[in-house]
């Protein structure tokens, strides 16, 4: 049978009690002096201090599940799963013919099902159509002049001096562009070209000096915005080839931009500087006899989740403050689409009830219901018995005999959907035409129900803040309820001009591991639900800015000696562990286990370190450690070391670069 873990509501004992009292004593009581056992007074301290410590006894031994209802009562529910999210690629057999939707809820993707283990299943968050798209305009910017080429039917054929994509010996900045009628906006291209192949000396098919790109903007100058979009595939090598095939993702969002006489959603090839591209340049233009361009597929947002719709969860027998529970649990948090529906008895109609918090404000006759996802339970309003003997009604109660169901709602999330890249493989639902689905990008922000002990901890702070942020502390408490994803937070106290300032950490799982750059930074949107939730806790007149944590990267470089006979490819591997996890903003700063992450402002000393290498069996003395400085987005180290210690900001803490560690044996 597995003990569960004891709940320590007060640790003091008879004798702390005692001590205390006695202490009290002295300080608001200076005239009693008698302190002896035999005092009456004493007496009366060691009866009272028994007593509590039974109390205390009792208290401690109080069942989960009765926390749990205590929890209920005080408004500080369990929280339910959170999904896992990330981008899907779908691809389509051919380019459509007629407009075709990807729909959100209904389009379905997961990983292969095998013998041991069930697919993860992802579904569509957001719908896109992909309409059927062709060029309405080519222009081409060269010798600092731009050309319009005309178009027939989607298709550019330019003819003469125009067939030069670029300037005779091309110069950073040409460019070819391709308008079009319908946004771009994460679709997936395929740009047709037949030309004659460009020259250069020095030039790599795999990485040719061309940088296309998607106008997202314009200026208050005029000038466009171009954002860098991402090449999948090109048969043309850079124009090396001539003729071929450009395959591009286009994640960002276009708009209708002037350019050439044109009005359009415009696709650009440019020629790159010698900055981004290196000394290889082309000595010659490609000569473009046609071009053209046409949709392939898309990238949607996809999250880990399963839906059932119109689920019939019990007849209502009349009473207050019934409760009814779905057959999938625990539910994923409600979205603006999912609500109950309850038909009486007499009536053909589904009529909708509209979700609340709780019951406090509610009123007679208001069709309400409180939702708990993690129990996955709908309740409705009671009835409570007031001092004159009228009952007070907290919202309506179906009739006896009526039909309850949910419209919609969603299940699954947790650590399993945390899935590699190019692990959803399979599409499971959707419309017809789709050839391959693929995830590029591994998915991330699963998190498992919240845990006992967790909501042990939230509930002393929730029960102190009541929702609203005042201090520091309070600020970063509500920012990790905003959201599971959000890992640990940070704030920090604003001068007389600036605002406060909410930094956060996303959860990652594994998080014992060295931590690549990205995966520390939180999304975009767990930013903007992070701000949202404190702007409505805020004090008037606070202003509040919600960003990433501050990361200091360091690289140790390790030279250790073992005993004899040791496994040095084991001891290399424990070492670069221990480093990778000891030097952790999610799970570091405990020698020899996973702790809660570095401390904000924390000072990394060089003795510690020492202390974590002679920690791993087989080490017997540690020749040379240095820290260095590291940067995280590149990767580079700095060229000296740190010296015995790297001092931080009071918000920012420690993640690992890339560890060195060489083991030798002794007398070898």
């Amino acid at each position: 049978m597995v003990r569960l873990p004891e709940i320590e509501l007060d640790d003091r004992g008879f004798q702390e009690l005692v001590s205390e009292a006695r202490t009290r004593i002295a300080q608001r009581c200076p005239e009693w002096t008698e302190h002896n056992v035999s005092d009456p007074g004493i007496t009366l301290i060691e009866l009272f201090a028994w007593m509590t410590e039974m109390t205390t006894y009792r208290l401690n031994r109080v069942p989960d599940k009765i926390y749990v209802r205590l929890l209920e009562l005080l408004g500080v529910p369990l929280r339910p799963p959170t999904p896992a999210r990330t981008n899907v690629r779908f691809t389509l057999a051919a380019a459509p013919t007629q407009a075709m939707t990807i729909a959100a809820g209904e389009t379905e993707v997961g990983t292969v099902r095998t013998a041991y283990e069930e697919s993860v299943v992802f579904e569509v968050v957001e719908s896109r159509t992909i309409e059927p798209l062709s060029p309405a305009a080519y222009v081409t910017h060269r010798d600092g002049l731009v050309r319009d080429v005309p178009v027939d039917v989607g298709v550019a054929r330019p003819v003469g001096a125009d067939r030069a994509a670029f300037s005779a010996v091309p110069l950073p900045g040409d460019a070819i562009h391709l308008g079009f009628d319908e946004p771009l906006s994460r679709l997936l291209l395929c740009v047709d070209v037949e030309a004659d192949p460009a020259r250069g000396a020095g030039i790599d098919p795999r990485r040719p000096p061309l940088r296309w790109e998607m106008a997202t903007g314009e200026k208050p100058t005029g000038e466009l915005i171009w954002e860098r979009v991402t090449v999948l595939e090109d048969t043309t090598g850079g124009f090396n080839f001539g003729s071929g095939e450009v395959m591009l993702e286009l994640a960002g969002t276009s708009e209708r931009l002037p350019l050439g006489g044109h009005r359009l959603h415009w696709l650009r090839c440019r020629v790159a500087s010698p900055q981004e591209a290196g000394e290889a340049a082309y000595e010659r233009p490609p000569e473009v006899s046609s071009i053209t361009a046409s949709p392939i597929g898309a990238t949607l947002l996809c999250q880990h989740s399963e839906h059932i719709d119109q689920e019939v969860i019990g007849e209502s027998d009349g009473t207050p403050g019934q409760i009814f529970h779905v057959l999938r649990s625990p539910m994923l948090a409600p979205s603006d689409d999912e609500w109950l529906e309850v038909r009486e008895p007499d009536s053909a109609t589904w009529d909708r009830w509209h979700a609340r918090e709780s019951f406090v404000d509610g009123s007679p006759g208001e069709r309400t219901y409180v939702c708990d996802p993690a129990m996955g339970s709908i309740e409705l309003a009671p009835a409570v018995r007031q001092a004159d003997g009228d009952w007070r009604h907290y919202g309506a109660v179906p009739a006896k005999g009526a039909q309850l169901r949910m419209s919609r709602y969603r299940f699954g999330g947790g650590l399993r959907g945390n899935v590699a890249a190019g692990a959803l493989s399979v599409l499971k639902s959707g419309p017809a035409g789709i050839a391959a689905v693929s995830n590029p990008a591994a998915a991330r922000g699963g998190v498992d129900p919240e845990a006992l002990d967790s909501v042990r901890q939230r509930g002393a702070m929730e029960l102190r803040t009541r929702h609203r942020a005042v201090t520091a502390e309070d600020f970063e408490h509500l920012a990790r309820e905003a959201s599971p994803r959000v890992a640990r937070a940070v704030c920090v106290p604003p001068d007389e001009a600036s605002a406060v300032t909410v930094r956060i950490l996303p959860r990652v799982h594994p998080a014992d591991r060295r931590l690549e750059f990205d995966e520390l930074q939180p999304p975009r949107l767990l930013l903007d639900e992070v701000a949202k939730h404190l702007d409505e806790r805020r004090l008037l007149g606070a202003t509040l800015q919600v960003a990433p944590v501050r990361l200091r990267g360091v690289s140790v470089v390790v030279e250790l000696q073992t005993e004899p006979l040791a496994d040095l490819a084991r001891i290399r591997e424990e070492t670069l562990r221990e480093l990778y996890r000891f030097l952790n903003p999610l799970v570091g700063g405990k020698a020899g286990d996973s702790g809660t992450g570095w401390e904000f402002g924390r000072t990394l000393n060089q003795g510690e370190l020492y202390g974590v290498v002679h920690g791993i069996a087989g080490v017997e003395y540690v020749r040379l450690l240095r820290i260095y400085r590291a940067d995280l987005v590149t990767g580079r180290q700095a060229p000296e070391p740190a010296g015995s210690h790297i001092v931080l900001e009071p918000d920012e803490t420690i993640a690992s670069g890339m560890h060195i560690v060489k083991a030798t044996m002794r007398g070898t």
